[in-house]
């Protein structure tokens, strides 16, 4: 059936709603401070700035396939975040490298000869902590001791569970992506908490963790969910920023649809809680949930009504405009400087989404493993 002038402006509108109509009113009802937390300044002692001391803290940081770039991340807890080494644990799964350059430098590593995914890592290694506070690094993040000291002490005086800020180095279009995703979080935060959470870094009580589920992809969101919806605070420290490179287009795409299929069966399981759950859970599904799932769907509706109707000049409008945004977000890697910028835009905003929610919508429905291919770095 071809798509009729009414149902047009509302395809349109179910499309990028996500995109900009919670952005809109979060603008509206923004604290005049948007992004200021109620804690202060990170300080440079070995006393956290609410009491806390690194005999407190325990530092996880999960492996596999990490060899090239773990050294730097592990440098830059210890000698420019000053975490102690007796602090920071490597969670190793089946990769004998990384295992003895890290043991061979001084680390203490927890190895495991089969690899199960970065949730069972997180797992392994939480239960072998004893400190009450744990912080979760990626092995391949790169953070500054005043962004891990602010993550710890908003842990301490205000969340039971926090993350940092993402930023990635390398592809103008994921910047772009996200400052979008940062301004959005810090804006969340400034009004008292936020649901989206970014695995690079995060911090969190050890007494409120439970153990992740055996195959959840998403161990961040789970955490998230899980920790929210039994009345503990869950949030963002916009004062972290954790950087990474940004990947090839390829890795980033799979990596994107990894996320989004186990989101997806994610959403599904804690349903209830985005009608009935803390206000955060509501927040969560006017942005995020719309974005991944009525977002794109109604795009897929657009291009089958489009496509029945291909003479029509809506249709042709509609077919090459989101062929060109699949194609930005293709190359979008290879884009840079300021006359690309809106090929860059379309291809985040309404190219990507589309790609990656076709892809990752079979793998939702038939379950996917927790561990995948990874490339070695």
């Amino acid at each position: 059936m071809s798509t009729t002038r009414t149902a047009l402006p509302a395809l349109v509108a179910a499309a990028f709603a996500g995109h900009v109509a919670y952005p809109a009113w979060l603008l509206a009802h923004r604290p005049r401070r948007a992004g200021a937390t109620a804690i202060g300044a990170a300080d440079a002692g070995p006393v956290g700035e609410h009491g806390w001391t690194w005999e407190d803290v325990d530092v996880l940081v999960p492996a596999h396939g990490e060899a090239g770039v773990i050294l730097q991340t592990l440098r830059t807890l210890v000698d420019a975040c000053r975490v102690p080494l007796s602090c920071v644990t490597v969670v190793v799964d089946e990769d004998e490298r990384t295992r003895d350059l890290c043991l061979a430098h001084g680390f203490r590593v927890d190895y495991a000869e089969r690899r199960a995914g970065k949730a069972a890592a997180v797992n392994r290694g939480v239960d072998g902590t004893k400190a009450p506070y744990v912080v979760v690094v990626d092995a391949n993040a790169t953070l500054d001791q005043d962004g891990l000291r602010a993550l710890l002490n908003t842990c301490v005086a205000r969340y039971d569970l926090v993350s940092g800020l993402r930023r990635e180095r390398g592809a103008a279009d994921e910047g772009l992506y996200w400052r979008y995703e940062n301004w959005i979080k810090t804006t969340e935060a400034a009004r008292g908490g936020s649901l989206a959470l970014v695995g690079e870094a995060v911090a969190f009580r050890r007494p409120v963790f439970r153990p992740i589920p055996a195959g959840t992809a998403n161990d961040d969101l789970w955490l998230a969910f899980d920790v929210a919806s039994r009345g503990y605070a869950v949030g963002v420290e916009p004062r972290c920023l954790v950087v990474e490179d940004s990947a090839p287009r390829g890795d980033q795409l799979e990596r994107r649809v990894r996320i989004m299929a186990g989101q997806l069966r994610l959403f599904w399981r804690y349903r209830a809680q985005f009608a009935t759950g803390p206000v955060e859970f509501r927040r969560f599904a006017a942005h995020k949930v719309w974005r991944s799932t009525v977002g794109p769907a109604a795009q897929v509706a657009l291009l089958a009504g489009a496509a029945a109707a291909p003479r029509r000049r809506t249709s042709q409008l509609v077919l090459a405009g989101h062929a060109l945004a699949v194609l930005a977000y293709a190359r979008g890697d290879r884009l840079h400087g300021r006359a690309s910028a809106p090929l860059r835009l379309a291809g985040q905003a309404v190219g990507m989404p589309l790609v990656v929610f076709c892809r990752a919508l079979p793998r939702a429905v038939r379950g996917q493993s927790g561990v995948w291919t990874k490339r070695m770095r």
